[in-house]
C-alpha cells in the first residue's frame, strides 16, 4: 500500500525548484535541458519520490533511475509538441486561473523560505537538547471535542477515575480512537509540545488543549518506543532532520507573527443576508466532499483533486453576482469578485470535517484566510517573485505535465479501436528523442550522484490551496537507454 504524507503549513517550500527562461540557476543544479525547459535535480527527486511510481521503475537501481529521467524528459518533449496544437482546454481561462494560482502559491512559499526559513539560525546546543527525543514514536488514545466547556467536563470525569474508553463509549459508538505519533510527524505544534517532553508516563492524561481547527483534544499516553541510530550515516541523517524540524518551527513562528502584523487593522464586514445565501449555496459544494476527495487522492489524480470548486449563482438561486457579500478595508466585494478570486485560489477550510451548523463560521474563516493570502501575494509581486526562476519552473512543471497528459488523451481519442490504446508510448518517445536530440542536454555527473528510494509516497501540503506537491508520475516510457541528446557541462 502507498504511504501518504501530509506536510503541515509550508513544508514544500524548501524543495521548490522553478525557473525563469532567461535566468537559469547554476548548471550544477540543472539535471537536464529540453529546449527552453529545464529539469533540476530537485525536480527529479520530487517527481520520483513524492509520487507513486509504476512497477517498471519503482526500485532504486540505476536502470530504474534512467527510466525515471527518460520519463521526465519525455513529458517535456510531448509538451513541446503540444504547443503546436490549438487546444481549447489548455487555452481556457480556467486553466490559466489554475496556473496563476500555482504561481502565486509558489511565490508565497518562496517569500517564506527566503525571508524566514533561510534566515533562521539554529544553535547546535538546541539540537542536542531535543535530539534524544527524535527517535520516539508515541501511541495515544484521544478524544476530539468541539469547545473548551465540553473538554473541561470530560477532564473532570477523568479526574473522577472514569477511563477515556468509558467516556468515549458513552458519547459515540465504537472504540476510542488511537494514533501513533512520531517525532517528525507534521502534527500541530501544540500536540508536539504536549507529547515530546523529557518526562512522560504511561496512562498520563494530556490536555485539554486547542487544536489548529478550533477543536479541543484530550489524549492518553498508551505507550512509546525509541528508535536509536547506530551508524555514523544514520546519526548524520537524524541530526539534519532534527535541525530542519526545529528550524522550521522557529521560522513558522516568526512568519505567523509577521502575518499577524500585516493583517492587524484589516476588517471584514459581512452582509448577513447575502452571506447566508452564499453559504447555503457553498455548502452544497463543500459539505460531504471529504470521502470523494479521499478517493481521488488514493488514485493520485491531481487534475481531479485540484479542480477548483465552483459555486453556481443563477436564476434558481436567491443571489446575484452583483450582490455585496462583504466589505474589506472599506472596499465592497461582490459575489462575483469573491468567485473570481476562488477560481485561482480555491477555498481552504481549517477543519477537515465540517458540520452543517458550523459551516457558516468555517466559511468566514476560509474567506479571511483567502484575503490574508491575497495580501501576501501582493507583497510578493512587489518583490518581483513572479519572475524568480524557482517560481517559473514550478509553473512550467505543472503546465507541461498537464499538456503532456492532454496530448496523450487526444491521441488516444483518434484511435479507431480503443483496445489498442497503450499505457506506454515507447515508439512515440523514441521518435521525439530523435527529433529534438539537438535540443536535449543531460548533466550526467549530477545524474550519477542521485540516489532514490523505492518507497511509495504521495506527499501533500496541508492547509494550502493546492495541496499536491508535484504532478503524478508520467507513465510514458519504459526505455532505460540514454542514447540521445548531449552532455551538459
Amino acid at each position: 500500500m502507498p504511504r501518504y504524507l501530509t506536510y503541515v503549513f509550508c513544508i514544500g517550500l524548501i524543495a521548490l525548484s522553478c525557473f525563469n527562461r532567461n535566468d537559469f540557476p547554476q548548471n550544477n543544479n540543472i539535471l537536464a535541458k529540453v529546449g527552453d525547459r529545464i529539469i533540476t535535480v530537485q525536480d527529479f527527486i520530487r517527481r520520483a519520490e513524492y509520487t507513486i511510481r509504476p512497477d517498471y521503475c519503482k526500485q532504486s537501481n540505476y536502470i530504474h533511475k534512467k527510466i525515471v529521467l527518460n520519463s521526465l524528459i519525455a513529458e517535456k518533449l510531448i509538451a513541446l509538441e503540444m504547443e503546436k496544437e490549438k487546444d481549447e482546454l489548455l487555452a481556457s481561462q480556467s486553466f490559466h486561473n489554475y496556473l496563476r494560482g500555482r504561481k502565486e502559491q509558489s511565490m508565497r512559499q518562496l517569500f517564506y523560505y527566503d525571508n524566514f526559513f533561510d534566515k533562521t539560525d539554529i544553535p547546535d546546543s538546541l539540537i542536542k537538547k531535543v535530539l534524544p527525543l527524535s527517535g520516539r514514536t508515541i501511541k495515544v488514545n484521544y478524544i476530539s471535542l468541539p469547545d473548551i466547556k465540553t473538554a473541561g467536563e470530560i477532564k473532570n470525569l477523568l479526574l473522577q477515575n472514569f477511563s477515556l474508553s468509558e467516556i468515549y463509549d458513552g458519547i459515540w459508538p465504537g472504540e476510542v480512537p488511537s494514533k501513533e505519533i512520531n517525532f517528525f510527524d507534521k502534527e500541530p505544534d501544540e500536540i508536539h509540545r504536549q507529547l515530546f517532553k523529557d518526562q512522560i508516563e504511561k496512562g498520563q492524561i494530556v490536555g485539554p488543549f486547542a487544536n489548529d481547527d478550533g477543536s479541543y483534544l484530550i489524549m492518553k499516553i498508551v505507550e512509546w518506543k525509541d528508535e536509536f541510530t547506530i551508524t555514523e550515516k544514520e546519526q548524520k541523517i537524524r541530526w539534519n532532520d532534527t535541525r530542519n524540524m526545529v528550524k522550521e518551527k522557529m521560522a513558522k513562528k516568526e512568519y505567523l507573527s509577521y502575518i499577524e502584523g500585516i493583517m492587524t487593522g484589516h476588517t471584514i464586514d459581512f452582509n448577513p443576508d447575502v452571506f447566508d445565501q452564499y453559504a447555503y449555496e457553498a455548502s452544497k459544494v463543500y459539505l460531504n466532499d471529504a470521502e470523494i476527495k479521499k478517493q481521488a487522492i488514493s488514485k493520485a489524480l491531481w487534475e481531479d483533486i485540484e479542480k477548483p470548486k465552483k459555486i453556481v449563482i443563477n436564476d434558481k438561486t436567491n443571489l446575484s453576482l452583483d450582490d455585496i457579500i462583504f466589505s474589506y478595508d472599506n472596499k465592497e466585494w461582490t459575489v462575483n469578485d469573491l468567485n473570481q478570486l476562488i477560481q485561482s485560489h480555491p477555498l481552504v477550510f481549517r477543519k477537515r470535517q465540517i458540520s452543517i451548523g458550523d459551516f457558516r463560521n468555517q466559511l468566514k474563516l476560509s474567506i479571511a484566510d483567502l484575503l490574508r493570502d491575497k495580501a501576501i501575494t501582493e507583497k510578493c509581486y512587489n518583490l518581483d517573485l513572479d519572475k524568480d526562476w524557482r517560481v517559473t519552473t514550478n509553473v512550467y512543471m505543472w503546465h507541461d505535465a498537464y499538456a503532456s497528459k492532454r496530448f496523450i488523451t487526444l491521441a488516444n481519442e483518434k484511435k479507431e479501436n480503443p483496445e489498442k490504446k497503450r499505457i506506454l508510448h515507447n515508439n512515440l518517445i523514441d521518435s521525439l528523442q530523435i527529433k529534438y536530440s539537438n535540443k536535449i542536454r543531460i548533466n550526467t555527473v549530477e545524474f550519477e550522484d542521485i540516489e532514490l528510494t523505492s518507497r511509495d509516497m504521495l506527499v501533500t501540503q496541508k492547509g494550502l490551496a493546492y495541496p499536491i506537491v508535484v504532478p503524478s508520475f508520467p507513465i510514458l516510457t519504459s526505455d532505460d537507454r540514454l542514447d540521445y541528446g548531449s552532455k551538459l557541462n
